[in-house]
């Protein structure tokens, strides 16, 4: 008995820990961003690369050099061809899409708040894709989203601009990367698959920093700047992926992505503190709704298909 009441109070330790530190990676990037003016694509870049080679030696460290070499159905080809396709589409596409959406003015918990609505598109994209059948509740869930998101720009055609677009599609890439990791085997822990995507995203990110010709000069960062930098690093990055990996194996992906809600609220809340973001009523609102839908559309039932 008091084993599992431990067990239960670690648990839900570690997942509220993950939803606080990832909720605050949005005003941390916000701010570095906006107020710093660190570009988009180069401060995901650098900020990847880092936590992908911290979480690859960790790795590396505990289970030697086969132990972070990824592997699908024991090909180590088809291993970096589906760590670098979900390194593009979760952290380039994904966090990439973010910050590009934060840098046209989009605000840490509008972003937040448009990029957990993932599931909501997942749960359309897969009754597609993977015939998993729409249910009523699946449904219910899409509308209710869709009626929050739209509350949460407050139905004000200037933030129906590139910025809401890119927060969307970031969004998307999320969904769509979940698929991919539902159809392809990856015969590695998630720590190798994190750290791999993360690095091969990062790099990318890079990549298209030089492309896009931003430049910033390092000496201009000022000490909070540092600060955040590195908080986005280690606590939002490593610490929050090394304590999702641990609420998975305490009680589940289905018991764990129910308290996935938690981070736009975090982030918002963050945001209101931190950066003084207005705190209206179509955003409480619209977020409440978000908030509802994928609470639902975690606790779906098995029946009940149309």
């Amino acid at each position: 008995m008091k084993k599992h009441l431990n067990t239960s109070i670690t648990f839900y330790m570690s997942i509220l820990f993950t939803t606080i530190f990832m909720g605050s990676s949005f005003p941390t990037g916000k701010y570095l961003i906006s107020n710093e003016h660190v570009p988009p694509m180069l401060l995901g870049g650098w900020r990847f690369v880092i936590a992908g080679c911290m979480m690859l030696i960790l790795t590396f460290m505990r289970n030697g050099e086969r132990g972070i070499l990824p592997t699908s159905k024991g090909n180590s080809y088809k291993g970096f061809i589906l760590v670098f396709v979900i390194g593009f589409l979760q952290t380039a596409g994904t966090m990439g899409l973010l910050n590009f959406a934060m840098a046209f003015g989009v605000s840490s918990s509008i972003s937040s708040i448009l990029l957990f609505t993932n599931p909501l598109w997942l749960a359309f994209l897969v009754h597609f894709i993977l015939d998993e059948r729409l249910t009523k509740i699946k449904i219910t869930s899409l509308i209710l989203g869709v009626f929050g998101v739209g509350l949460c720009l407050g139905l004000d055609e200037t933030l129906f601009g590139w910025g809401t677009l890119f927060a969307l599609a970031g969004s998307l890439c999320w969904s769509i990367n979940t698929i991919v990791t539902k159809k392809v085997v990856f015969d590695k822990g998630p720590w190798v698959l994190t750290g791999w995507q993360l690095l091969f995203g990062g790099m990318f990110m890079l990549i298209m920093s030089l492309v896009l010709k931003e430049h910033y000069t390092l000496s201009s960062l000022n000490h909070w700047g540092w600060i955040w930098f590195f908080w986005l690093i280690i606590p939002a990055s490593v610490g929050s992926f090394g304590l999702w990996f641990y609420s998975l194996s305490q009680r589940g992906a289905t018991t764990a992505s129910s308290f996935l809600f938690l981070v736009p609220l975090f982030s918002t809340l963050f945001s209101i503190i931190g950066l003084r973001e207005p705190f209206t009523l179509h955003l409480i609102l619209g977020g409440l709704c978000v908030i509802v839908a994928l609470m639902l559309i975690h606790r779906q039932p098995r029946k009940n298909i149309l």
